[in-house]
C-alpha cells in the first residue's frame, strides 16, 4: 500500500507525465482507486495511456475508474484487460455484478477523448471458461449490453476489445447493432 500512495501522491502533482503502465502489480480496489482520485484531482494531467491490465479490479475499483474516466480530458487509451470488474475472477470466484461495468459504461457515454478501450477477459456476461474448455456460471447479456448501449452515444471510440468474455446471444446482437449504428460511411 505504501507504493501506491506514493505513485498516486506523485500523480496528484504530475503535470508531464503522459503514460502509465501499472500492469501486473495486483492493485486490486484500494490501489487502483487511490491512483484514480489522484488523477482526477490533477487538473494539469496530460495523461493519456493507462494501463491497468491484470490488476484484480473489481466493481468498486472499476467505479473509482468511471468516475476519473468521465472528467478526464486527455485520457485517449485505456487497458482493463484481465480483471473482475463484474466481480467474477477468469477461475470463477466471486459474484457477478454489473455496477462496475455499468459505471464504466456510463463514463463512455461523456468522455470524448478515449479512442481504446481494453475490456478484453472480464467475464463481462458472467461465464468463464475453465482449463477443461467447459463454460461455468450463469449468461447473461447484462454487462456487455451496458457497454452496447455507451457505444450508441460515444463517437471517440475507434478501438474496443471485448476478447475472451464470452459473449453470445443477445450481447452479441447487441454489441453489433451498436457497433454498426456508429459507423460513419462516406
Amino acid at each position: 500500500a505504501d507504493g501506491i500512495t506514493a505513485i498516486a501522491d506523485a500523480l496528484r502533482v504530475n503535470g508531464s507525465l503522459t503514460a502509465l503502465d501499472l500492469s501486473s502489480n495486483y492493485l486490486k480496489d484500494e490501489g487502483v482507486s487511490a491512483v484514480c482520485e489522484a488523477i482526477q484531482s490533477n487538473k494539469e494531467t496530460k495523461l493519456a495511456s493507462l494501463d491497468f491490465f491484470q490488476n484484480n479490479i473489481g466493481p468498486v475499483g472499476a467505479n473509482a475508474l468511471a468516475a476519473m474516466v468521465a472528467v478526464t480530458g486527455s485520457l485517449t487509451s485505456l487497458d482493463l484487460s484481465q480483471n473482475q470488474l463484474c466481480g467474477v475472477s477468469s477461475f470463477g470466484n466471486g459474484t457477478y455484478n454489473t455496477e462496475g461495468i455499468t459505471a464504466i459504461a456510463d463514463a463512455l457515454r461523456v468522455n470524448g477523448s478515449l479512442t481504446s478501450i481494453n475490456l478484453s477477459g472480464n467475464q463481462l456476461c458472467g461465464i468463464w471458461t475453465d482449463w477443461k474448455g467447459d463454460q461455468l456460471g450463469t449468461y447473461t447479456a447484462e454487462g456487455i449490453a451496458a457497454i452496447a448501449d455507451a457505444l450508441r452515444v460515444n463517437g471517440s471510440l475507434t478501438s474496443l476489445d471485448v476478447r475472451s468474455n464470452n459473449i453470445a446471444g443477445d450481447g452479441a446482437a447487441q454489441l453489433s447493432a451498436a457497433v454498426l449504428g456508429n459507423l460513419k460511411i462516406e
